[in-house]
């Protein structure tokens, strides 16, 4: 069950079952007391009813006469006459009479259902003398226990429609929206979707089929892409160099424009193919070919070769590895990202500061002590021809594509690149924990 089907499950779970505990009791309790009050109302009304006769003729055959009525009845009756004997009862009720009754206002005397083996009241007659009802409890227990168990099949019918409430909420509605939510991973990886439930008619069905038309026209606009890249790199490619090799021969017979030509020209060059690169990944011509390499010698030696390169610079390029170990990686590719990242730590790093390349099992570091990015550029920063510094000055002018790159190679081994400012400067991380050892 995913998050969002248990927290809303649970939510309606506990909603409707607040709900109908709190209404079942309440209106267990109501039917309860309004029986137990009918009950009562109706044994005072036979008393009164029985006082009523017998004030009119208090004799022995009327008294005999009342007491044979409740003998074939579920209620007892003990008549009481003005001397405060007992003057009649049926089925030796007086066995459960009780002196306090005899002297007690007309009205209920007795109602602890629960506890007492009788409800009991009391009808008084002019001049003296009482009618006192006794009702067995049992009888209103085992009406409560009927309603009681009315209520155990309600309070089940309603938890079994629960559960298929339940069941339709996550077969029906989460179900569907897992589904687009798994097709949308796919769609922000690139690849063509239909969501199955485009079929649907209603708004679940619309937006499955905004998602269907949405990848659709993203893979267009990928195909374009990747045409347009391709075209541009390989119709480039020609005119440029021509452009550099006429350059290099003005560059040699000293001419100021002639060397303005050929720098830039190289600036151009390397843009061409850099995008060359780009176009080789989306047509998925580029290839890695990893072998067992030990990881820690391997960037030691390439950083070694670069520091001449940093000290130029007045930048000190420095190195810190915690142990040896072995990665599957493409060594000329792997040279490339990290050619990348430490020219672009180069670029950024004032004079007198410095870079420094940390080496563990989990990965590979590059910090510098330039200005950082802004947070807002962060998660753009692997993006293909974003520049931090739109300015695109000398110093500090790219193509923009070189993290773009790196980014590509090293998701290529199974790994991960990502970016963070530090209190002093930048920090890339390349996670190497997906690369085979």
């Amino acid at each position: 069950m995913s998050k969002l089907s248990l927290k809303i499950s649970l939510f309606y779970l506990s909603g409707i079952s607040l709900i109908l505990v709190v209404s079942l009791f309440v209106m267990h309790n109501l039917l309860v007391n309004q029986q137990v009050q009918n009950e009562l109302e109706s044994l005072q009304q036979r008393g009164n009813s029985h006082r009523d006769v017998l004030v009119d003729h208090f004799d022995p055959s009327t008294v005999e006469h009342v007491v044979m009525m409740e003998e074939k009845a579920s209620t007892e009756v003990i008549i009481i006459n003005e001397t405060g004997q007992i003057a009649g009862t049926s089925n030796n009720a007086n066995n459960h009479l009780r002196e306090e009754w005899i002297s007690s206002t007309e009205g209920i005397v007795e109602d602890d259902w629960r506890n007492e083996p009788f409800l009991a009241s009391i009808s008084l007659m002019k001049g003296g003398g009482s009618v006192i009802m006794l009702e067995p409890t049992k009888e209103v227990q085992s009406l409560i226990s009927e309603l009681n168990r009315h209520f155990l099949i309600a309070a089940l019918l309603t938890s079994i429609f629960l559960i298929f409430s339940l069941y339709f909420l996550s077969h029906v509605i989460i179900k569907p929206l897992l589904s687009i939510r798994q097709a949308t991973e796919k769609l922000s990886e690139g690849e063509v979707i239909s969501v199955p439930e485009m079929k649907r008619k209603d708004e679940i069905g619309e937006l499955a089929r905004a998602i269907t038309k949405i990848s659709g026209d993203l893979h267009q606009m990928q195909k374009n892409r990747k045409a347009f890249l391709t075209s541009i790199a390989h119709e480039l490619r020609t005119p440029i160099t021509y452009i550099k090799g006429y350059a290099g021969l003005l560059k040699k017979d000293q001419s100021v424009y002639g060397g303005i030509i050929y720098e830039e020209s190289e600036r151009l060059h390397k843009l061409i193919e850099d995008l060359f690169e780009l176009a080789r990944m989306e047509e998925n011509n580029f290839t890695i070919e990893p072998e067992r390499t030990e990881v820690t010698s391997f960037i030691t030696n390439m950083i070694d070769r670069r520091q001449l390169v940093f000290a130029e610079q007045r930048i000190s390029l420095q190195l810190k590895a915690s142990s040896t170990f072995y990665k599957q990686i493409d060594r000329n590719r792997f040279e490339q990202v990290m050619i990348n990242l430490m020219d672009n730590a180069l670029k950024y790093t004032p004079p007198g500061k410095s870079v420094q390349v940390t080496i563990s099992k989990d990965g590979i570091v590059v910090t510098d002590e330039g200005p950082g990015v802004n947070e807002e550029d962060l998660p753009f920063l692997f993006d293909r021809f974003y520049r931090v510094d739109p300015s695109r000055n000398r110093e500090t002018g790219g193509t923009g594509l070189g993290l773009a790159i790196a980014k590509e190679i090293i998701e290529a081994h199974n790994g991960k690149i990502s970016a963070e400012n530090t209190y002093s400067g930048l920090r890339i991380v390349i996670d190497l924990k997906g690369v085979a050892s």
